[in-house]
């Protein structure tokens, strides 16, 4: 029996590859995450790192891919094993203008199957650019994807998907603080742009059970509950504090492989999150 869904919202996610809204954490808890932020925001000058694995950055971001209630959401779509990918902020602009095309995450070598929580930590609606999603696109196999340079997409690469689809067939993920929308990496999705009058804060919480396939290029991963008896990904450092100099040489350890993995056949070259200078928040 599930722990914290459904069983008709278990076969909704497996159906559809996607399911919001799921209630993760109060609108309270929620508001002190985005402090949290907020406050290293002004501390540190180089705040795209929290793009991409923040967890290994900041003990309090691995409080929220440790929380209990969180991680049996997670085990009740793909098991009691299960490792973090990344913990990702998406931090968008009132600015009308930064937006993430059509595209799916799986399409740069990711592992297979990773499972997303979109967690709002704002309110995350049409108005504010919230994430789109087509429901039963994860089943389509990998789209043809093309990258771009444009300044206004907030995706690493700019990617696209250049097949056509039926774009009317999807679904906003509307969310209140506190609420996740839980898609698979190869739902094709996307989000619109923010027009305020406030940022857009989310955190996308990603998780895959220890049996998932591995990328091309070995990544490392860390065990969040279970056991893993796989060994299909190397074990990461935890955090000994917020922005330390360990802390940050072993996030530049562990992304520089993320880097290469994503950025293998790239032509554009990595953003600052990556280490990289191409693209801006």
């Amino acid at each position: 029996m599930p722990k914290v869904l459904s069983q008709a919202q278990v076969e909704a996610f497996q159906r559809d590859g996607c399911l919001s809204p799921v209630r993760a954490m109060s609108a309270e808890h929620a508001r002190h995450y985005r402090e949290r932020f907020e406050a290293l925001e002004l501390r540190v000058p180089d705040i795209k790192k929290m793009k991409t694995k923040s967890h290994l950055l900041c003990p309090w971001v691995l409080d929220i891919a440790e929380d209990s209630h969180i991680l049996d959401i997670f085990e009740d779509l793909i098991g009691p094993n299960l490792r973090c990918w990344s913990m990702a902020w998406r931090v968008k602009k009132a600015d009308g203008e930064t937006f993430a095309g059509w595209h799916q995450d799986s399409a740069y070598g990711a592992a297979t199957p990773v499972v997303l929580g979109a967690l709002a930590l704002s309110d995350c609606g049409p108005t504010q650019g919230c994430l789109r999603g087509v429901p039963g696109s994860h089943t389509w196999g990998i789209l043809r994807h093309e990258e771009s340079d444009d300044p206004r997409s907030i995706l690493a690469r700019g990617q696209f998907i250049t097949e056509s689809f039926d774009e009317s067939k999807a679904v906003d993920f509307s969310l209140q603080p506190g609420e996740m929308a839980m898609f698979d990496n190869s739902l094709v999705h996307g989000s619109g742009t923010n027009f305020g009058p406030d940022r857009r804060f989310r955190l996308l919480v990603e998780m895959l059970p220890t049996w998932a396939k591995p990328p091309r290029v070995r990544q490392s991963t860390m065990l969040m509950r279970g056991v893993d008896t796989y060994g299909n990904f190397d074990d990461e450092p935890r955090p000994d504090g917020e922005w330390t100099p360990a802390a940050l040489a072993n996030w530049s350890s562990v992304v520089e492989r993320r880097a290469r993995l994503i950025f293998e056949d790239s032509k554009i070259g990595p953003s600052e999150a990556y280490g990289g200078t191409r693209r801006a928040t």
